[in-house]
């Protein structure tokens, strides 16, 4: 019986190692490229080193998106005249896909100035598909460039500026900061700012990161813009719930690179709790292990090619969600075995690592710092969450829209 439970914990200690393993390699990566990055004395680029963009164009994909978009078009319209050529505000073309819209979206966009491609497919309610929409209609203007943003966000003033820039000096696609916003009204919540700085993890330490110890610095969904050239080599086909990761495992398998915009930024609502909250993480978290079954093979081939960006994409990808590492750190050191204790340890000092990075990328770290009181409640969210994680996970998931709360007056 002793020897049974023996090779129960021994093979239970062996899971936890094996299915974390990438997940803290990727973190230990990322988390010193974004120290290494943080500690470089920043240049300012003076000019653009290529000719500039004739036409960019920006597609918002929008789903029953009334109540933000004008805030959005607005933020945007604000970004093109702060451009500094003045002939950049001729240059930018807005492109609004109402996609199986029921409300005033497609009116909204139009009095804002954008142009509007509706689409009704009831079939097919996810964003992929409006992407698509949006991207073949800019080329087909002679958009040389797609900016993508959300229709909940705000953007940097230099935006349009910092995307041309960096696309002038040869990128074929790049991906600037990525962040939420908290209301006001929920200053004090701990676990609100706790998820905020996990979400800055994910999308600034990790592009951040990447992108300093040359990696590609991946796709986040909002705030990313792609050369017409790159979309007619590698179309859009990725149909996932995580269609960015998909499509940036596309990339990178493929032998292309994301640049980072490091000084501009896009800043999306923090989806409000409850159901809310729960659908955009499982959504988040089950799509990315999705995406990991089919696009592994892709880049553990390119791998073998000697491409160290797809080396990092194949950790990301194959990466447990962060909250569920750290449970197995906890089960690492509950179990009885001297080496699974030591990589528990060493893997706790990397988690604590990235948080460092993550809080310290944020504009207030005393008391994203206090945030982390709030850790255990929200490990314990997390776990509860498991179940709909995996059905996410599956290949009949579905894209669900996450509830907007009318924030329009902030």
């Amino acid at each position: 019986m002793l020897r049974i439970l023996f090779w129960l914990e021994f093979g239970l200690a062996l899971l936890m190692v094996s299915v974390s393993l990438p997940l803290f390699l990727d973190l230990f990566l990322v988390s010193a490229g974004s120290l290494w990055s943080s500690m470089r004395t920043r240049v300012r680029q003076s000019g653009r080193a290529g000719e500039p963009l004739r036409i960019l164009g920006i597609v918002i994909p929008a789903h029953n998106e009334e109540i933000l978009l004008a805030r959005t078009i607005r933020s945007v319209q604000a970004a093109v005249a702060q451009a500094s050529k003045p002939d950049d505000r001729a240059t930018t073309r807005i492109y609004l896909v109402a996609h199986n819209c029921t409300d005033k979206t497609a009116e909204i966009a139009e009095l804002c100035g954008a142009s509007v491609l509706q689409l009704e497919d009831r079939g097919n309610g996810g964003k992929p598909a409006a992407l698509r929409v949006g991207f073949t209609r800019a080329i087909e203007d002679g958009c040389e460039a797609i900016l993508v943003l959300d229709a909940d966000s705000v953007v940097s003033l230099n935006l349009i500026e910092a995307t041309q820039d960096v696309l002038a000096m040869g990128a074929n696609a790049a991906q600037c900061r990525y962040e939420q916003r908290r209301s006001p009204e929920s200053a004090g919540d701990l676990a609100l700012r706790l998820r905020v700085i996990a979400f800055r993890g994910m999308n600034v330490v990790r592009g951040r990161g990447r992108a300093a110890l040359g990696f590609s610095a991946g796709i986040f969904g909002n705030g990313f813009v792609l050369t017409a050239e790159t979309l007619r080599h590698i179309p859009y086909l990725a149909n996932s719930i995580a269609e960015d990761i998909e499509y940036h495992a596309a990339l990178v398998a493929s032998g292309r690179s994301v640049a980072w915009i490091e000084q501009a930024q896009v800043i999306a609502e923090l989806a409000p709790g409850g159901v809310a909250q729960q659908t955009q993480e499982a959504r988040w978290e089950g799509g990315r292990m999705r995406v990991a079954w089919s696009a592994a093979p892709r880049l553990i081939q390119s791998s073998l090619r000697g491409r160290p960006s797809s080396v990092e994409a194949l950790l990301a990808v194959t990466s447990l969600p962060f909250s569920l590492g750290c449970l197995s750190i906890l089960l690492c050191f509950v179990l009885p075995f001297a080496w699974s204790r030591l990589y528990g340890i060493a893997s706790l000092g990397i988690a604590c690592f990235y948080l460092a990075m993550a809080v310290h990328a944020g504009p207030d770290p005393i008391q994203d710092w206090l945030a982390l009181l709030a850790a255990p409640k929200f490990l314990i969210h997390k776990v509860g969450l498991i179940p709909r994680i995996v059905r996410q996970a599956g290949r009949k998931a579905v894209w669900t829209r996450t509830h907007r709360e009318n924030t329009s007056s902030r």
